[in-house]
């Protein structure tokens, strides 16, 4: 779901990853991320870590490929020691890309 709001936009989808967990992302963007949230049944730690991932993506431009996204997001989890489960940086990326197209 997309709908626009003066030059913002905003977006929402899940994604079930195979044999994971469901994650959500709900965004504000342009042509760069202004806000996001990231939501869902997985499981992180440290459990605060999930604002670390949130904030690399804040500004990020929504042309990026999947793949950089998801090399963005694992640059953070490996820097920050965090430990994903239920989900990857390649699954967050994809329902990012999910929610900016549709």
């Amino acid at each position: 779901m997309v709908e626009q709001t003066g030059v913002i936009l905003k977006g929402f989808a899940k994604f079930k990853v195979p044999g994971g967990k469901l994650v959500e992302v709900k965004l504000d963007y342009s042509d760069t991320i202004q806000n996001i949230q990231i939501l869902g049944d997985f499981f992180l730690y440290p459990e605060n870590a999930l604002k670390d991932i949130e904030k690399a993506l804040v500004n990020l431009r929504i042309n990026e490929s999947e793949e950089s996204m998801a090399k963005t997001i694992g640059i953070v989890v490996k820097n920050r020691s965090i430990t994903l489960i239920g989900i990857t940086p390649e699954a967050i990326a994809k329902v990012i890309k999910m929610a900016v197209s549709r």
